[in-house]
């Protein structure tokens, strides 16, 4: 098997990665469709950004709280808690679809309890995965996690409208509830290296104990900052690309979603090919080639070409340098972070991304009613170069500290 897929060769790994996928694909599936239920039924967009707002809201509750969660107690057993919680609320959610009886207060309540569970479940399936693969995998599996998340989401999106339209809101949400129970018992049949900790330490002493492993570490923490800022460029995408599309390339809704699909092929093919980039160019080089590519991406669209065919291509290579560069600031995280900390490290970060995509997409949209499509993509452009900035200061210090020590099996 060729070294980008040698961890499927792996029985936990491949359990893991099919159990995200399936479940990856019920939330794609669950977002469209309850989007466009909505857009139906009450003909508001704005009904629809509260959906999201419910979920963003959701994460700023949780994630102080998901990080400590996961550093204290089994990351197996809260991701499964995680997924068996937004199994019960998802359900709960398609019985009242069938049972047509969906107040509007239901489903934005249901929808910040499932994003709560989201919250939950991310930092404890990243430090997880430090527990069941091998260190000399880290790049490839990195790269093979971010390929679950775009295949289920692409996936769960392709089938979003025909599912509604065919069979209804009731079994959309139906069929995500059941990709919880696969991943739920996928995660329950893992053998992994649980890290040391202090079960009993009140939740309290954990929080400080992260902060304070984050302070004596400046460079991780710069990094982590780092990371998730081209993250951030790529939420204020989704808001920019609509505009370009409508004001500067003058076409329909038809360019807009195959570009949107463009990116996601793009970052689907980023799983496989950015570990085969570190290999070839070492971890700071690939970092800095992916995020130069994203960069030149947003300054060529500042400039604005209006043919199709360049405008996806143009797509897809922010799609790979965007994901790409994800997969592979994850793997150095992977490796200097001790695993008894992951759990606070990755929800620290994760709630910088979230705090600093409410701002950007606050300001993005203003932005591009005063000044355009263009003005947003110089706004996109100088957060990647802010990336640029503070990779091309950080990473040469991670290269140089050791990986932390693992237990041996």
């Amino acid at each position: 098997m060729t070294p980008l897929l040698a961890p499927l060769a792996e029985r936990d790994f491949r359990r893991y990665f099919w159990g995200q996928v399936l479940s990856s694909v019920g939330s794609g599936l669950h977002t469209v469709a309850l989007g466009w239920y909505l857009l139906e039924r009450t003909g508001s967009a704005t009904d629809v950004a509260l959906v999201w707002t419910a979920t963003w809201g959701a994460g700023l509750v949780a994630l102080p709280l998901s990080g400590p969660l996961a550093d204290r107690y089994s990351r197996r057993f809260v991701c499964i808690g995680a997924d068996l919680a937004r199994l019960a609320t998802v359900g709960a959610l398609a019985g009242l679809a069938f049972a047509g009886n969906l107040p509007l207060w239901a489903v934005y309540t249901f929808t910040f309890v499932v994003g709560f569970g989201h919250s939950v479940f991310w930092p404890a399936i990243t430090a997880l995965l430090q527990e069941i693969i091998r260190p000399d995998q880290v790049e490839a599996a990195s790269g093979l996690v971010e390929v679950t998340f775009q295949v289920g989401t692409l996936t769960g999106a392709a089938f979003g409208g025909p599912v509604l339209i065919r069979y209804g809101l009731g079994w959309a949400l139906t069929i995500d509830a059941a990709t919880y129970a696969v991943s739920a018992i996928a995660l329950l049949s893992l053998h992994h290296r649980p890290a040391k900790r202090e079960h009993h330490a009140p939740v309290a002493a954990i929080v400080r104990e992260g902060l304070a492993y984050l302070r004596s570490q400046p460079t991780v923490a710069g990094f982590g900052i780092v990371s998730v800022m081209p993250w951030v460029a790529t939420i204020c995408l989704n808001v920019v690309s609509v505009a370009y599309v409508l004001q500067v390339m003058h076409r329909s809704a038809t360019v807009y979603g195959l570009g949107d699909m463009i990116y996601g092929l793009g970052a689907v093919v980023s799983g496989f090919l950015a570990a085969l980039l570190v290999l070839r160019l070492g971890a700071s080089s690939a970092m800095r080639s992916v995020v130069v590519g994203l960069l030149a991406v947003y300054v060529v669209l500042i400039w604005g070409p209006t043919q199709v065919a360049v405008y996806l291509g143009l797509m897809l290579a922010a799609g790979f340098c965007s994901s790409a560069f994800r997969v592979m600031a994850n793997s150095v995280l992977f490796r200097v972070v001790p695993n008894e900390v992951m759990g606070r490290t990755s929800a620290t970060f994760l709630l910088a991304s979230m705090m600093m995509q409410v701002l950007a997409t606050l300001a993005v949209g203003p932005l591009v009613n005063a000044h355009g499509a263009r003005g947003g993509f110089v706004l996109l452009a100088a957060i990647v170069l802010a990336s640029l900035l503070g990779l091309i200061l950080l990473a040469p210090r991670l290269r140089l500290r050791p990986e932390p020590a693992r237990e041996s099996d």
